[in-house]
């Protein structure tokens, strides 16, 4: 009988430390919505019509990460991935329309020339635990695959950014990071888009195709 009652006496120490522990990270839990406007690039309009696949998993996308003996971190950045990334193609090619998927639908097989998926393939952060760190940094990956409308891959390519900012409030500072991470993105496909081999190759095909049926347009 006193062999029963020493275990419950550590059943019942073991829960209040689980309720106790429970408590302690639900008050150290730190949430951050990531909001903010982004700049248009100034960059030559492409002369071809995408259609883009934003699916569920970059548009809700929510990065969870419990560091020991500081806090949880859960970190919303679905809004501001759709927001950056439609800005930034709306400018970057003449024509853009939502796609579910490829191959395309025989109504956007003949209206569009390729279909851009784009998905956040790496979030990392690292938020400071002494006071000697000075800084929140992060780093973020991206990668957009180019599709002809047929569904035949053009490239994928990946696509980094870095950010960082001052410490203050952490979650402050973490949102900063991330916005400046994610300029740098937006700055780099804006850019450097049109440079990619695969997809020089490929615009400059689109150029030759609308070239030749200027110069032999289709009679009845």
């Amino acid at each position: 009988m006193e062999i029963m009652r020493i275990s419950r006496h550590r059943s019942i120490a073991t829960g209040l430390l689980g309720v106790l522990a429970g408590t302690y990270l639900v008050g150290c839990a730190s949430v951050v919505t990531i909001e903010a406007e982004f700049p248009t690039p100034v960059v030559e309009t492409l002369p071809v019509r995408i259609g883009l696949i934003f699916d569920e998993a970059l548009t809700s996308y929510e990065y969870y990460e419990k560091i020991p003996q500081q806090a949880t971190w859960t970190i919303y950045l679905g809004n501001a991935n759709e927001t950056m990334l439609g800005g930034l193609f709306d400018t970057m090619f003449v024509e853009t329309r939502a796609v579910d998927a490829v191959p395309l639908t025989p109504t956007d097989l003949y209206n569009l020339d390729g279909v851009l998926r784009t998905e956040l393939e790496k979030f990392e952060f690292e938020v400071p635990i002494s006071k000697r760190d000075e800084f929140v940094e992060v780093w973020m990956q991206y990668r957009l695959t180019l599709y002809e409308p047929d569904g035949a891959l053009i490239v994928e390519w990946p696509v980094s950014g870095y950010g960082k900012s001052e410490t203050g409030k952490s979650e402050e500072a973490l949102h900063r990071a991330t916005v400046v991470a994610m300029r740098e993105v937006g700055a780099a496909i804006s850019t450097r888009f049109a440079e990619q081999p695969e997809i020089e190759y490929w615009l400059q095909e689109r150029r030759n195709a609308a070239a030749l049926s200027a110069d032999f347009p289709l009679t009845n």
